[in-house]
């Protein structure tokens, strides 16, 4: 992995870690490091052929002209870059009837919740579709994964925030100019690639955004699982109401 920048590159390693072992991942995750963790069980749920497969999908209120299904559908053989085009109400609701609390509760919020915590960590789950634009976690540990195709993730920490542009909100970082912000060569980022099987987690106040990677023929289907603590239910809920779209 390295650290990129417009003009040049520092090479910095990411942890990877297998599902296997929960031990491990629990101590590294004390470090408030972003952490790869391969191995996961790949999810049937929110892929595509789930979509069109299951009638609930199409219940769920997203868009006012069409159904969720209709517009994956005709986003699924689109050729431009496909922005997701709903926000954490929607995406919350998608995620209820998606399935993914039973597959996170097996899989993976035993891994990452020890037994003593479990009531002070609470995960709240979000489905996208599509490139998602950047945006700054606020849990104590946001969970990012895919389902179907494979993601292109970009992250930053919280240090290059004045570097950012004014509206960097749902920005693309790579799309950036120096007519966005005078301080492009100072923008230090992280390219991860990330494909059903593995998941990233990142810590809170990092800078995060996501697109389908060049090997993907599909627009790709991720989730995230936010661990929030109380302190940070209340930072996200305020960041909610704010331009500033947290995780």
């Amino acid at each position: 992995m390295e650290w990129n920048q417009k003009d040049k590159t520092a090479t910095m390693p990411l942890q990877t870690l297998s599902i296997n072992g929960q031990d491990p991942i629990r101590e590294i995750l004390h470090e408030k490091v972003p952490l790869v963790i391969r191995g996961i069980p790949k999810a049937s749920f929110w892929t595509h052929d789930d979509v069109a497969n299951r009638s609930c999908f199409s219940e769920i209120p997203v868009f006012q002209d069409m159904s969720l299904t209709e517009w994956l559908k005709d986003a699924k053989s689109a050729t431009a870059v496909t922005l997701c085009p709903w926000k954490y109400p929607q995406a919350e609701a998608i995620a209820k009837e998606s399935g993914i609390a039973i597959w996170a509760k097996k899989y993976i919020n035993p891994v990452i919740i020890h037994p003593l915590l479990r009531l002070w960590l609470t995960p709240s789950y979000h489905c996208w579709a599509g490139t998602v634009g950047l945006r700054k976690t606020f849990a104590t540990w946001t969970c990012l994964f895919p389902v179907d195709g494979a993601l292109s993730v970009t992250i930053m920490p919280e240090s290059v925030e004045s570097s950012l542009p004014v509206h960097w909100r749902n920005c693309i970082v790579k799309d950036l100019t120096a007519k966005d912000t005078p301080f492009l060569s100072d923008l230090k980022y992280m390219d991860v690639i990330l494909r059903p099987g593995t998941c990233l987690f990142m810590p809170a106040h990092w800078y995060v955004s996501w697109t389908s990677h060049e090997s993907s023929t599909i627009i790709p289907m991720a989730c995230t699982i936010s661990y929030h603590t109380p302190i940070s239910s209340l930072a996200f809920s305020g960041g909610a109401s704010s331009p500033t779209p947290p995780m």
